[in-house]
């Protein structure tokens, strides 16, 4: 198939256009500006014609609208998107990307045949405080790119399905606010001593694993509009040091020393399931060795 990704330049996103060419996908490859390091470093042994890069600002519907109408994708995959630290400092600049982009996407995909979007939304769209409240501005774009999905399936028949990481982390993972996980990692690597910055009990999942996911979904016959998460074993701080500390022995991570303050609600994969049938989890100990092998490999490291 011809598939078109959003936001390429990124971390899940280069390890999603890595399994879509080595399964032997044509992709076109967008985001604000090429930046192929990461998926070059990654994917040593993909084909390179198989990856065709372009320039593309998702809030620009315009631009989506030429580019999807040129490029003639069977699927789009929707990753671009500004994570939770951009959205609380400038919400109005993070919903052109998340929200507008979001429609412009749909719209472009209608008005040019595209069989179905997969676009990444994320467990931050169901976690809730106690009033009822989303806790970050981003899960609140994320529930509202759900939301759209399923009403838009409903108006046009636009089949999508959108999917809900957690804590993803893996070789090449530098921003947002769940970073922590890969910094305490590339501390382990580096031989340094690393404090958590919070308690926490989550899904941790390797970026691999994520990213078949996504591929996976591209090429499965999405029945209407859904949304799931990506995993069900939850994970908390101390199952992680004790993670890395079988993994190396004698590291020195340590929790932080305040209260649980970030919990996962209970998984929702009933329709990833029915969608893809059954994958297997990378658990965590194999998950560390694989970012701390991958990590060894890319240079300059993209941990600091």
């Amino acid at each position: 198939m011809r598939v078109l990704v959003t936001g390429a330049s990124g971390f899940l996103e280069s390890w999603t256009v890595k399994a879509l060419v080595q399964a032997g996908h044509e992709v076109t490859a967008c985001d604000l500006r090429r930046r192929d390091r990461l998926f070059r470093a990654i994917a040593t042994e993909a084909p390179d014609d198989r990856v065709s890069w372009r320039d593309l600002d998702v809030a620009d519907s315009g631009a989506v609208e030429a580019m999807i109408g040129e490029d003639g994708p069977e699927v789009i995959i929707h990753l671009a998107a500004l994570l939770i630290p951009p959205c609380w400092d400038d919400p109005a600049a993070a919903a052109q990307v998340n929200v507008v982009g979001h429609i412009n996407v749909f719209e472009a995909a209608r008005r040019h045949g595209v069989r179905q979007v997969v676009y990444a939304s994320s467990l931050a769209a169901r976690i809730r405080n106690a009033d009822g409240a989303h806790s970050t501005i981003y899960g609140t774009f994320k529930d509202w790119n759900e939301t759209f999905a399923a009403t838009y399936f409903a108006q046009y028949g636009l089949p999508s399905v959108g999917l809900r990481p957690a804590i993803v982390y893996g070789p090449g993972r530098e921003a947002g606010a769940t970073a922590f996980v890969n910094q305490a990692i590339a501390a382990v690597v580096a031989g340094k001593d690393h404090q958590l910055p919070l308690r926490w009990q989550s899904r941790l999942e390797y970026v691999e694993q994520v990213a078949g996911l996504f591929h996976r979904c591209t090429e499965a016959e999405i029945p209407g509009a859904l949304a799931s998460d990506v995993s069900a074993t939850l994970t908390t701080d101390d199952d992680f040091i004790a993670a890395l500390g079988r993994v190396v022995p004698g590291c020195q991570v340590v929790a932080a020393p305040h209260g649980p303050v970030k919990a996962a609600t209970e998984e929702d994969i009933a329709a990833l399931q029915e969608l893809v049938g059954p994958w297997r989890h990378i658990d965590l100990d194999d998950g560390i060795r694989r970012a701390i092998e991958g990590m060894a490999l890319l240079e300059p490291s993209p941990i600091t």
